[in-house]
């Protein structure tokens, strides 16, 4: 059985995981440029992770949805897609002549 207060730290972390998805998404529709489309996708992996692990807490019929290494696969990408935006200049230089 799962305790009140770990389904509550569950919530408050996808409540600010929304909140730090929409900030991103503000600044991308801000500045339009591949890094913040790149980091953006990544917060929003971390956010439709959390979204869809929160019925496999509540509910122990859920637990199939997404086995651990599903969940570790999630968060990977996400991260990668957040680390490819922030060190996109490095990956991609242009030339300067």
């Amino acid at each position: 059985m799962v305790s009140e207060l770990f389904i509550a730290v569950r919530v408050a972390f996808v409540v600010v995981t929304s909140i730090l998805f929409a900030i991103v998404l503000a600044s991308y529709v801000r500045f339009r440029n591949r890094r913040m489309l790149l980091i953006t996708i990544g917060f929003g992996l971390f956010f439709l992770h959390g979204i869809i692990s929160i019925p496999e807490i509540i509910n122990s019929t859920y637990d199939v949805a997404f086995t651990d290494s599903l969940h570790l696969l999630a968060d990977l990408a996400g991260l990668i897609f957040i680390l490819l935006g922030t060190v996109q200049d490095i990956l991609f230089k242009k030339s300067q002549d």
